[in-house]
């Protein structure tokens, strides 16, 4: 799999001073915690939740053996990707295990997605991974890996 590439589309911090740089990193953790813990089934206010935190143009890239397509742009994309899941899942969630600052307006996750099949009833549980890019407090890219190992190596961090 091609390494995540976050530099091109990041706005970097440093020039702001030390202190705004560890607060925007901090500020982007608690960003993507809150979209991951809105990934859930349940229309309406997890979906919105979602959005809330994600930038209009956000481009967000599922895992390659999911059902749908590939990349979900902008809001109406989300809202695509929220009807997608739950066509396959009954119910479904996911839970941040690790989550870290991975540099300017980058953001790692170790997650753990807990599922109910739709038509099968079987309980899945699988634990993947999520790296973000932020513009100005939103999600702007979003893509989950396989593992969270995966999302580390991508943004150059230790699995």
């Amino acid at each position: 799999m091609e390494p995540f590439q976050p530099r091109p589309c990041c706005f970097h911090a440093e020039a702001e001073g030390r202190d705004t740089g560890r607060a925007m990193s901090h500020e982007n953790v608690e960003t993507v915690r809150r979209f991951i813990e809105a990934t859930r089934s349940g229309e309406g206010p997890w979906t919105e939740a979602f959005i809330a935190v994600s930038d209009p143009s956000i481009e967000h890239i599922r895992l390659p053996a999911a059902s749908g397509p590939e990349m979900y742009s902008g809001h109406d994309g989300l809202r695509r990707w929220f009807a997608d899941m739950a066509a396959i899942w009954q119910e479904w969630r996911t839970e941040v295990e690790e989550i870290v600052d991975a540099g300017p307006e980058t953001v790692a996750a170790r997650i753990r997605f807990i599922g109910v099949g739709r038509d099968s009833g079987a309980p899945v549980e699988a634990r993947l991974g999520l790296v973000c890019v932020l513009r100005a407090g939103k999600v702007l890219r979003s893509r989950t890996y396989a593992s969270g190992e995966e999302a580390f190596e991508a943004v150059g961090l230790s699995a």
